[in-house]
Parts: structure tokens; C-alpha cells; sequence
């Protein structure tokens, strides 16, 4: 017989400091990568923003990266992004948005 563990979400959890990557100072010409992770819709939502991206700050789609759902990227994925992009955009998609093509608004900043 197996025991099943539960997770009680009241019990308080020490926290992980996290270091985030600097910002940039201008988004001029900065190289997108772009990870979609095989839902329906992902690449086309993530293709969508990229385009957004490219006419308000002459960015550029350098590399799109395919991973299975619910899995990591492999070191390989990462490799590719670290050496051909600034920053990445990851996607998801949902049967929801079947047929409907994704309307995106990006605003600039104030």
C-alpha cells in the first residue's frame, strides 16, 4: 500500500531569494526569442506579440523553441536562447481560443 502526500497550503514555506535579470535601458533593436510549449494557439499568440514587438521597437524574432507541455526546456533550448536572444517570451494556448484570432494591444509607456 502507498501513502499519498498532502499538501497543506497553510503551513508557511521558507522563501527563495530570486535574482532577476537587469532591464534594459531601450527596447530599440533587442532580439526576441520565443518559447512555445505545443498547445493550440501558442505560437500563433506568441508570433502575434513578436509582430507587436517588431513595429513599435524594431526588434526581431531571432529563435522559436518548441518544448512538450509540462516539461523544461532542454539544456540544448536554452543554449540556443542564451546565445541568440535578449530576452524570451514564453506562450501557452488553449482549445478556448480555437478559431479566434488573438487580438493584442500593447501599450507604450508613459
Amino acid at each position: 500500500m502507498s501513502m499519498l502526500g498532502i499538501l497543506d497550503p497553510t503551513i508557511a514555506t521558507a522563501r527563495e531569494q530570486i535574482d532577476y535579470a537587469p532591464r534594459p535601458r531601450d527596447l530599440h533593436g533587442l532580439r526576441i526569442g520565443l518559447v512555445e510549449n505545443t498547445k493550440k494557439n501558442a505560437e500563433e499568440v506568441l508570433r502575434k506579440v513578436a509582430e507587436k514587438l517588431e513595429a513599435a521597437h524594431a526588434m526581431k524574432v531571432e529563435v522559436l523553441v518548441h518544448k512538450p507541455q509540462r516539461a523544461p526546456l532542454k539544456e540544448a533550448q536554452v543554449a540556443e536562447l542564451k546565445g541568440r536572444a535578449d530576452f524570451a517570451i514564453t506562450g501557452f494556448g488553449s482549445s478556448k481560443t480555437a478559431g479566434r484570432s488573438p487580438t493584442l494591444l500593447i501599450e507604450e509607456p508613459r
